[in-house]
């Protein structure tokens, strides 16, 4: 792969954004914060002087337009909400903003890479996280536990044992992007693509390595919608709707069991292992809530601000510490946006965005639009990704690389 020295540059500048660990210590937000503003900054630049890219800058309004209007649609219903709220605190609205800030950053920063250097943007993310985690994670335990150490946490994870190593090569945020760098390489790019094999094989090992057992599910799930349902159904339309009935059927199911306490018991019932930690989040935060249609919620970033709040403390729940966030976007979403604009923000990003998308850009879009957010709408039942930079990056960057290569036309690559 050439690099000239504007991709250098992003591509180094990629490299400290996609890294959020390394060796084992957790790396400075506000850096990598800086970088995108400062690449979002110039794609503005650019973006209003330039006539051309006439291709790129519709494919940026209508890809970042579609991922940036539910939250601020949900950002406005907030405020509205809080104004009638007096307990509600100025903490709040700075948690408000910089969320939707941050989401902005990660989202404008991959409309960069389209821009200035088409489908190659997302092969430069895809070997800079991989640079990433060789650097800063298998690097790490070569260096400081030998082959006996990695060899020891391969068999960990296959029998799932946590050992000493777990920290250094665990790294949330990039090892869920590389779930959708898989579904983008193995579903969506050109087979002849220069390095198109190296590529798949690779996404895979970082996943395995990084192994988070909720993204396996994922995958699975994602695949088998694909084989069963994207690729050989019927219209965008018809499977659009079909993915949101279904994930919000799911996402209702899911909290109400939590609401009701169903889940301890199913959780008992199948013998499943090393959940007792969420499950105990989860039941403390089912007072925060009623499974109602009448329910319109807390606003958005309301309890995740309160419960880190809580983690900040030092707050225990069953003589344990608890975790920094819930671990359950599905969960914190359903309080703080209630249940009428939860089943709506659910509709919205299984249907509008697919349909739109294919609209201007043709089928496989829509189907890689399907995909990628049934890969997402998993993992946001039992994790937070809902505000990881890396990995809403490429859930907004992945449907833009396939129209780059739509038979609409072909993005400039500089």
């Amino acid at each position: 792969m050439k690099f000239g020295l504007r991709s250098s540059f992003y591509f180094l500048s990629s490299v400290i954004v996609l890294t959020t660990r390394f060796w084992g210590i957790n790396t400075n937000s506000n850096v990598r914060y800086v970088i995108m503003g400062l690449w979002v900054l110039y794609l503005s630049l650019n973006y209003l002087k330039r006539v051309s890219h006439q291709f790129e800058k519709k494919l940026i309004n209508n890809s970042f337009g579609t991922m940036v209007f539910p939250y601020i649609f949900i950002s406005v219903y907030t405020v509205m909400m809080w104004l009638f709220n007096s307990d509600v605190v100025f903490g709040n609205y700075t948690r408000l903003c910089s969320t939707l800030l941050y989401l902005v950053l990660s989202w404008a920063y991959a409309c960069a890479g389209i821009y200035f250097f088409g489908k190659k943007g997302i092969d430069y993310l895809f070997w800079a996280g991989g640079c990433s985690y060789t650097l800063g994670s298998i690097s790490c335990l070569l260096f400081t536990q030998g082959g006996t150490g990695l060899s020891q946490y391969i068999k960990g994870l296959l029998i799932g044992v946590d050992t000493s190593a777990n920290y250094i090569m665990e790294v949330h945020d990039l090892t869920f992007a590389m779930g959708i760098f898989f579904i983008y390489y193995c579903f969506f790019e050109e087979k002849s693509e220069h390095w198109h094999k190296q590529k798949v094989v690779l996404s895979i090992l970082f996943i395995v390595l990084g192994l988070k057992r909720i993204e396996i599910l994922a995958l699975v799930v994602a695949i088998t919608f694909y084989v069963l349902l994207l690729k050989w159904g019927k219209k965008i339309k018809f499977r659009a709707y079909f993915c949101a009935l279904v994930f919000t059927v799911i996402s209702l199911l899911f909290v109400y069991i939590i609401k009701t306490n169903l889940i301890s018991e199913l959780v008992s019932m199948f013998g499943i292992s090393g959940a007792d930690g969420r499950i105990g989040y989860y039941l403390y935060a089912n007072r925060y809530y009623s499974f109602d249609v009448s329910y319109l919620g807390k606003g958005w970033t309301w309890f995740s601000r309160y419960y880190q709040e809580l983690y900040n403390s030092g707050f225990r729940i069953d003589g344990h510490g608890i975790a920094a966030s819930l671990h359950s976007d599905i969960l914190t979403m359903f309080i703080e946006i209630g249940f009428p604009l939860f089943i709506l923000w659910v509709f919205y990003m299984f249907v509008h965005r697919a349909i739109k998308l294919t609209k201007y850009y043709g089928i496989q879009v829509g189907e890689c639009v399907l995909l990628t957010t049934v890969f997402m709408f998993i993992l946001y039942l039992t994790d937070n990704t809902l505000t990881y930079v890396d990995t809403q990056m490429l859930f907004c960057m992945a449907p833009m690389a396939v129209a780059c290569t739509s038979r609409y036309g072909e993005c400039d690559e500089e």
